[in-house]
């Protein structure tokens, strides 16, 4: 699916929308459920209303991003991460894939 036409879209039950990476636990408890279901992507750096913010990425923030989703996760989630831009703006997709055989837990006591 498109970038654009991604972000246009309202959230759904497998598209959600994060304006920062601070919200990681949320993000651990969405791919989480997108694992448990029929997956999904999450798209950072945009508000719920759409709006495009943006996400400012350093060295080691996908890094830092994918040991936060598979620490807090049981059994582990290792989603695709990837990062578009738009606007001349880094925005960074999450896509989580159902699993058939077992259920995800976000456990964020961990983090």
């Amino acid at each position: 699916m498109d970038l654009k036409k991604l972000i246009s879209k309202a959230e759904s039950e497998i598209i959600e929308l994060k304006k920062s990476t601070g919200e990681w636990k949320e993000i651990i408890e969405t791919i989480s459920a997108f694992s448990n279901t029929e997956g999904g992507k999450i798209v950072i750096g945009v508000s719920k209303s759409g709006k495009l913010f943006g996400v400012d990425i350093g060295k080691d923030t996908i890094e830092h991003l994918t040991n936060q989703i598979s620490q807090n996760t049981d059994p582990k989630v290792h989603p695709r991460i990837t990062i578009e831009k738009i606007k001349g703006r880094s925005i960074i997709i999450i896509e989580g894939h159902p699993t058939i055989w077992c259920w995800h837990l976000a456990d964020l006591s961990k983090g």
